[in-house]
């Protein structure tokens, strides 16, 4: 079983899920800085054909933008100073403002609903194919016409009403959603819906919790109450400990995760650096030194590496490019036994993981999605 520890610290919160007494994601949450997954009533303020996007003023310092390609599927005039229904895909970075996109998703338990979608799809996850035309099948029965839904890998354990109590919820919270629009009578944007709250995120996401630690009593309070509105107050336990991070190793492997490197029980160790672009990811043979020949100690610390790669880029959160400078092996077989063990450790990260394979210049290529 997993469990969710939180500490509360002024305005920040760090949050911690772990899985078998040790750190497996980690993220601080500030409510100022996210606002990826908000839904806003927004106001177009400029439309430039020459990038094919529109900036609209969202209520934040800088406006976002928005692919006309994303606009056209509104099948709408594109004009100065209209309302628009938008949802933050990307936040800002540096200079540049949110992303946003008309595709409005509303994250459940089960399922993730899309009201302006018509289609039903499942978890790459989700393995069973029986299993998973069943779950299309019936949750297709149960949305309104003209709607389309995500099939999450928790609704493979939740029973019929369980996805019918999910959808109902989801419907209901479009339902307040247009109403707001409909009493909305100012010009200013406005936000509509929050969605931007990793520890909601975690709780929806992780069948598997039963415990959650905080080091408040008031974040406890609102918990409790979200988890209320799921119906699962009598399935994960909230408790109140002060010294909540001084559990298990998690003080220490917090702040190992300041270090850019990390060394590997072989002898070996990876170091991770972080840019604007991508984040590069180098493995040394360091003090592994082989019993046998130089091809078989390379592979066995290119594997080590890579389950540690795996396990770093999640609880860290890293996303987007990702570039890994292996230790040369000369052997394809070896690089698709690197590819194929990549490919496994990633099933346990819940972010979109997409290994892209070997460049000529013998690097691998991935993209992450970031969860927070």
């Amino acid at each position: 079983m997993q469990e969710i520890r939180i500490k509360v610290v002024q305005n920040k919160k760090i949050i911690t899920l772990i899985d078998n007494y040790h750190v497996v994601e980690k993220y601080e949450m500030n409510s100022s800085e996210n606002i990826e997954g908000n839904i806003y009533l927004g106001v177009i303020k400029n439309i430039v054909p020459g990038i094919n996007a529109a900036f609209v003023d969202i209520g934040k310092e800088k406006n976002a933008f928005i692919h006309f390609d994303d606009l056209y599927k509104t099948n709408k005039e594109i004009k100065l100073n209209e309302k628009i229904l938008v949802q933050v895909q990307k936040n800002p970075i540096n200079q540049k403002g949110a992303k946003l996109t008309t595709n409005i998703k509303l994250t459940g338990r089960q399922i993730v609903l899309m009201p302006k979608a018509d289609f039903v799809t499942a978890s790459r996850k989700i393995t069973d194919e029986i299993k998973k035309e069943e779950l299309k099948n019936f949750v297709k029965k149960n949305i309104p016409q003209g709607f389309g839904a995500i099939i999450r890998t928790g609704c493979t354990i939740a029973d019929k009403q369980e996805i019918l109590d999910d959808i109902k919820r989801l419907l209901e919270k479009w339902d307040n959603i247009n109403k707001q629009i409909a009493t909305s009578k100012d010009d200013s944007p406005c936000i509509l819906d929050e969605n931007n709250n990793i520890v909601k995120l975690l709780i929806l996401g992780t069948t598997d919790v039963n415990k959650i630690i905080t080091n408040n009593k008031n974040e406890n309070e609102k918990i409790l109450k979200f988890l209320k509105e799921y119906n699962l107050e009598n399935k994960i336990d909230i408790i109140y400990d002060a010294d909540v991070f001084d559990q298990y190793s998690i003080q220490k492997e917090l702040q190992e995760l300041n270090n850019n490197k990390v060394w590997l029980k072989c002898g070996g160790y990876i170091v991770i650096d972080k840019t604007e672009a991508l984040t590069a990811i180098d493995v040394n043979s360091g003090k592994c030194v082989g019993r046998y020949n130089l091809d078989e100690t390379v592979l066995k610390v290119n594997k080590e590496a890579t389950k540690e790669i795996a396990k770093q880029i999640r609880l860290r959160d890293i996303g987007g490019i990702i570039v890994v400078d292996y230790i040369d092996m000369l052997e394809e077989s070896n690089r698709n036994d690197i590819i194929n063990l990549f490919l496994e450790e990633v099933q346990k990260d819940r972010a979109k993981v997409q290994i892209e394979g070997f460049t000529k210049l013998n690097l691998l290529e991935l993209t992450r999605k970031k969860m927070y």
